[in-house]
């Protein structure tokens, strides 16, 4: 703020009328004391201020910048990340039931058997009989489906490459480990996406 302000005798009423006080109508009634005059140069300082930093704010910026961008990565391959989040959980836990990798990913059981037939009427996933269980099916990539998931890995990495470009393998590092402390606090799991547990609520 200006160090410099004005002192109320000079804002006071220097236009009253002979014979009446500063401070006084002209009926002679007490006005009050007067408001000091508001200086453009404290408002400058003040706009000037640096904004505060918020890390919510912060992250839900760069979530949705990514979110965008990663979308726009996999548009060439028609796929969607969601569906690349669940074909990357089923390559990792090849033959797992359907029920087992939607509780992992956090995804309702009605929004798993859609994501499901959608890929495999694609030709992606495939079900299978679970020869240890009868009453679950197990999840599998097709050929194309290990094909298409490699292609997105690809693309996947370099865009990784890309946001991480100004930042050196420790400090990507760190910055995981905080980010992943950041997201113990509001309860996630490891590996599901916020948007994939937000569907229970549903």
């Amino acid at each position: 703020m200006s160090t410099t302000s004005a002192q109320p005798s000079a804002i006071a009423n220097t236009n009253a009328p002979a014979g009446t006080d500063a401070g006084r109508d002209p009926a002679g009634a007490d006005a009050g004391p007067q408001a000091p005059a508001c200086d453009p140069r404290d408002l400058a300082v003040d706009l000037a201020d640096p904004p505060f930093e918020s890390v919510g704010f912060k992250v839900s910026s760069l979530g949705y910048a990514v979110g965008r961008r990663f979308h726009q990565v996999l548009a060439p391959l028609e796929l969607e990340p969601r569906e690349f989040s669940l074909l990357r959980a089923v390559g990792a836990a090849e033959g797992h039931s359907q029920q087992a990798i939607g509780e992992r990913l956090q995804i309702p059981p009605s929004r798993m058997v859609a994501f499901v037939d959608a890929l495999e009427a694609r030709g992606l996933l495939e079900r299978r009989h679970n020869p240890h269980d009868r009453r679950t099916r197990a999840l599998h990539l097709t050929g194309d489906g290990r094909k298409l998931l490699a292609r997105a890995f690809v693309l996947a990495a370099a865009l990784e490459s890309e946001l991480c470009a100004q930042l050196s393998g420790a400090e990507r590092e760190q910055l995981l480990g905080l980010l992943a402390r950041v997201g113990q606090q509001l309860g996630l799991s490891q590996g599901a996406h916020a948007a994939h547990s937000a569907l229970l609520d549903q």
